[in-house]
This record gives structure tokens, sequence and C-alpha cells, in this order.
């Protein structure tokens, strides 16, 4: 499981968390960010089609784009880059590719939010 979590997780990422919340005597920053993360990728889907339904192309982009910063910034990098990949396809127009893109990253989702859980 470690070798698994290590390729999922940028570690640097996680201890400047950790260290921030040594620093500031707030414990459960890290989880918070998690949960939060978790609820935004739980409602990715509904999100992006609802915006593609609407005529919100700019929105759509910017859930992939928002969640992929958030991805970054937690040190979970392939999931990061899972939502370039949909954000790519939405600026180019590719919403059908952008949707199996994401319903593919399912397991890569899951085992990135599992890694986040035990980190």
């Amino acid at each position: 499981m470690d070798e698994r979590v290590s390729l999922l997780l940028d570690r640097e990422y996680i201890d400047e968390i950790r260290h921030v919340e040594r620093l500031t005597g707030r414990h459960g920053v890290l989880s918070g960010f998690v949960r939060t993360l978790e609820g935004n990728l739980a409602g990715f889907g509904a999100k992006f089609s609802d915006c593609i339904a609407s005529g919100d192309m700019a929105g759509a982009e910017r859930a992939a784009h928002t969640l992929k910063g958030a991805c970054r910034q937690l040190g979970v990098q392939a999931l990061g880059d899972l939502f370039a990949d949909i954000e790519r396809c939405a600026k180019a127009g590719a919403y059908a590719e952008a949707k199996r893109t994401f319903d593919g990253g399912a397991r890569l989702i899951a085992q990135s939010l599992e890694a986040l859980k035990h980190a």
C-alpha cells in the first residue's frame, strides 16, 4: 500500500500542510481540505453536466480548472492531471470526451481520496 500511496501523493505537499497545522495549533486542516475535495469530486459530474446542458461552457471549464488546482495543491498530482485533461477537453468543446475521461478516472479518484485520508 505504501508504494501505491507514494505514487498517488506528493508527500512534500502533505508535509507542508501538517507543518502549518503544527505551527498554528489547528489540527484537522488537512482532513478539512480532504472533506471539501471529496464533496467537490462527488458533485463534479452533475455540476459539469448541468453547465453543459445550460450552455455555460465557461462554467464547465471552470469546474474542471478548480478541481485541477485543488488536487495539485493537496499533492495528488495524477488526479490534478485527470482534471487538466477534462479541462482541456472542455476548452476544445469535446464535452463527451471530458465526461468519458471523468468516468474513466473513477478508480484514480477513489484511490487518491483514500491515500489522502490516510496521509
